[in-house]
């Protein structure tokens, strides 16, 4: 089961995300980036173990691991919470200059997290566009633009913080006017 948590810096995205996930499930694996506070916060509980890998290892090969040595009979019972989504994808996006190359990452990084066996929660930051950006500004936006808008094809739940008040956008039932 796929959840995404999104919205701006400082929204209170990862409060949120520990504690819902800690009604969802009693155990589970943290992956940080360790970019958004000094220590890793407060854990659901003793059963969730905290992984502070920094923008080091490529996020794919980390869940694929993760993946392989979990037990899938248990898949239901633990969550897998990354935080944040845009941490690694900035981190891949300064350290290959190919185009190719980040599209082929891009790809891996989709594919690992949407092949996940278990329940995983992945917190992400909407995309907003400054005055002037860059041409790799532009290209990065895009790209991370893109891969919130899979998840959240995929996802189950789909949250949206601002100003610490979490909107389920998934129940809203959204219909756009063309369609019947």
């Amino acid at each position: 089961m796929l959840i995404t948590v999104t919205g701006g810096m400082g929204s209170g995205k990862t409060r949120f995300a520990l504690k819902y996930a800690a009604q969802m499930s009693r155990e589970g694996v943290y992956l940080s980036t360790g970019d958004h506070d000094s220590v890793i916060p407060e854990l659901p509980s003793a059963h969730y173990r905290a992984i502070q890998v920094g923008n080091g290892p490529k996020l794919a090969e980390v869940v694929n691991q993760i993946n392989r040595e979990s037990n899938l009979f248990l898949a239901d019972q633990r969550m897998l919470i990354v935080d944040s989504l845009t941490s690694w994808m900035a981190a891949s996006f300064r350290e290959a200059t190919d185009l190719d190359l980040q599209r082929v990452e891009t790809q891996q990084l989709l594919d690992a997290l949407l092949s996940y066996q278990g329940k995983i929660l992945i917190i992400t930051n909407e995309m907003h566009g400054s005055l002037h950006p860059s041409e790799e500004e532009r290209i990065f936006a895009a790209r991370m633009a893109s891969v919130n808008r899979i998840l959240q094809s995929n996802a189950k739940q789909m949250f949206m913080l601002v100003s610490g008040l979490a909107i389920d956008l998934k129940a809203l039932h959204l219909r756009y006017e063309d369609e019947g």
